[in-house]
């Protein structure tokens, strides 16, 4: 019974492991094919300032960040089922340590994603979105920006942060950056299929610009909705998966201290099993010796005949009493 209890943890902890590593696995492919999502990472460049601390856009950072993650899962679910096979006080305690510490690590990024966004440089389009726009749309060194915002206005169908007014006053318009007597960059207006940021066709240039916007030439809302709207989906997805594996570690966790438990268990039942052992051959041995020992020696012992006595076949070693006996 008590073997089976003690197989039954090793096949919990074994398939707490094998959860744990298809977890990190899982987050290893999906940091990989953030990564690699263009679109997505060039469309949170609008979440951070364009002169802001960071360099790179914001997702950038959580896709290396997820697959940095993902490989340490890895890395702890692998000494887990190493573990599971050998037991031991060192790498168990290894492997609580390791875990605990990605534990933390996950709530201190949710804890920070949630309460703390600006810490990131991320920025709120109240905050300054609109003199971004303003500032740096079409602008040399800042092409980046004026690539997300064309995105934006391409995939979500919008213009302008608050309105297509925001472009009244821009330094694009300002310097005639762009087509001329051109009221909207051309990534405002409906496009024909496929659209394309990168090289807008509108369906009607001409109906596009003009001083009453017309939603079936040039979209109307702004962007600044729909990005904040587009930003909590992410923010929702991300906060639900780090909320399931930071579940997950925990249970990790746990199991972890009941195999702990268990390990102690069974050496001090395989040390009292030992004990118990040894004692029980000392009292055999014991009695075998007191039942030997009930009985004298010499009532055992059987005189020799006198025949085979050397004083008898050998009278001349003895002179003086030949036929005594000893």
């Amino acid at each position: 019974m008590k073997f089976k209890k003690v197989a039954s943890a090793k096949v919990l902890f074994g398939c707490f492991n094998t959860v744990f590593f298809a977890c990190g696995f899982a987050e290893v492919v999906c940091g990989f094919l953030l990564l690699c999502d263009s679109r997505r990472v060039l469309l949170s460049r609008l979440l951070a300032a364009p002169d802001g601390p960071l360099a790179e856009a914001p997702l950038q950072y959580a896709a290396l960040a997820l697959l940095a993650a993902g490989l340490a899962v890895c890395a702890a679910a692998a000494l887990g089922c190493w573990a599971t096979y050998m037991p031991s006080y060192v790498i168990l305690t290894f492997y609580f340590l390791m875990v605990l510490g990605l534990l933390v690590c996950a709530c201190a990024g949710g804890v920070v994603a949630a309460a703390w966004p600006r810490c990131a440089g991320v920025d709120s389009a109240r905050g300054g979105a609109v003199g971004a726009l303003q500032t740096y749309y079409a602008m040399p060194d800042y092409e980046h920006f004026t690539a997300a915002l064309d995105l934006a206005q391409t995939e979500l169908e919008c213009c302008g942060m608050t309105d297509a007014r925001n472009f009244d006053m821009s330094v694009w318009q300002l310097r005639r950056l762009g087509p001329r007597g051109a009221a909207v960059p051309p990534s405002c207006c409906v496009q024909r299929a496929p659209a394309s940021h990168l090289n807008p066709a509108p369906r009607n240039a001409t109906r596009c610009q003009e001083l009453a916007p017309n939603p079936e030439f040039r979209h109307v809302p702004g962007c600044l909705a729909k990005l904040e709207d587009w930003y909590h989906q992410q923010f929702i997805v991300f906060m639900l998966s780090l909320f399931v594996v930071a579940l997950l570690k925990l249970g990790i966790l746990l199991v972890t201290i009941f195999s702990c438990i268990r390990l102690r268990k069974r050496r001090r039942e395989l040390h009292t099993f030992i004990m118990n052992s040894n004692r029980t051959n000392e009292n055999i041995y014991e009695t075998k010796m007191s039942t030997m020992h009930e009985e004298p020696v010499m009532a055992k012992y059987i005189q020799p005949n006198n025949f085979y006595s050397p004083r008898v076949r050998n009278p001349r070693i003895f002179h003086s009493k030949p036929n005594e006996m000893v």
